[in-house]
């Protein structure tokens, strides 16, 4: 197997260190066990925040490499559907009737099967289907990881309406927008994490803090070692003067893009044989309910963690192989 072309950067690495995270704290709370605690969130939660952080700046970067509406919105589609396509219908329609206690004819039948796949739309998000996983500790929840998807998409379309406005034309402009909602996020939005919004803002924030480093990019760059340290002040000061959601929101995308753009020995390497992060991503729920499934949740924390984790990497090289590196092929037709 010949590896991929690959950018010399840590982006990969980074990206399935992140999709292994969300495998990890999800191997918990579907065996019924709290999730790992991380900076006051869960892992999964944290690992999510660095999907959105990495999202950020690099489609900050395509948009500003080809500023056309329909291009752009070509790529996200390519990258994102094709995938999800594949897993929403082995899902729903292979694993489905299996792990169903409703038999496979009842199962078809139901409207909540093919209410599963309207989460296709990429603007709602499905993670119910009839009769699935009973006897688990979360029963009929088949892929709950699909739940970012649509909050993501969204993020996409607030950067193309940010782009045809003009805002990313000049070095500044982005970032002082993005300045003026992070401080009515922190300071005005009085909505707690009890409501879906909060966290949907949050990472928002994310995401766009990342897009206006990339703005700020020729900036930083020649100063990455002292811009570093000083983010690293930073974030201490704000976590030990009583502002944690912010250290941590700020944080992770300011880490996490000077972390990613460097290019250090052996992880820039990660992604020689492909980018099989999506994959890992949306596949690991339902394995690892099938696991948890057939072992009856008896099988000892690390032996369920290693099998889930063993299938999850074969199907997310296979997806890479046979449905995300070829749709992505053609991108060479826009």
């Amino acid at each position: 197997m010949q590896p991929e072309p690959h950018k010399d950067n840590n982006f990969d690495f980074l990206r399935m260190a992140a999709a292994l995270g969300v495998l990890i704290s999800h191997q918990a709370s579907l065996t019924g066990l709290p999730e790992p605690i991380f900076l006051g969130v869960s892992l999964g939660g944290f690992c999510v925040l660095i999907f959105f952080a990495i999202s950020g700046y690099l489609v900050a970067g395509s948009w500003s490499h080809d500023p056309n509406a329909w291009r752009f919105a070509a790529r996200r589609l390519l990258r994102i559907w094709p995938g999800l396509l594949v897993v929403c219908l082995l899902v729903a329609l292979l694993l489905g009737p299996i792990v169903s206690q409703l038999g496979v004819k009842s199962y078809l039948a139901s409207p909540a099967t093919w209410d599963y796949l309207t989460q296709l739309n990429l603007w709602t998000f499905k993670a119910q289907l009839p009769g699935v996983f009973v006897g688990n500790p979360l029963p009929e929840s088949a892929n709950g990881s699909l739940w970012t998807i649509p909050i993501e998409i969204r993020c996409y379309l607030a950067l193309l309406v940010v782009g045809l406005l003009g805002l990313m034309r000049r070095t500044f402009v982005l970032p002082v927008v993005f300045s003026l909602f992070a401080c009515w996020f922190f300071f005005l939005f009085k909505t707690g994490y009890d409501q879906p919004i909060r966290l949907h803002l949050q990472m928002a924030v994310v995401f766009f803090c990342a897009a206006s480093l990339y703005q700020l990019r020729a900036i930083w760059i020649p100063h990455r070692r002292k811009v570093s340290i000083a983010a690293f002040v930073a974030v201490l000061a704000l976590w030990f003067g009583g502002f944690q959601e912010m250290a941590y929101t700020l944080g992770v995308p300011v880490v996490v893009v000077l972390f990613s753009t460097a290019s250090w020995p052996v992880l820039r390497r990660a992604g020689r044989y492909g980018d099989v992060s999506y994959g890992l991503y949306i596949y690991a729920y339902p394995v690892q309910q099938t696991v948890i499934w057939l072992g009856d949740n008896q099988l000892p924390f690390g032996v369920g963690l290693a099998l889930s984790t063993a299938i999850t990497l074969a199907l997310a090289w296979l997806s890479w192989t046979f449905v995300e590196k070829p749709a992505l092929r053609l991108k060479r037709l826009l």
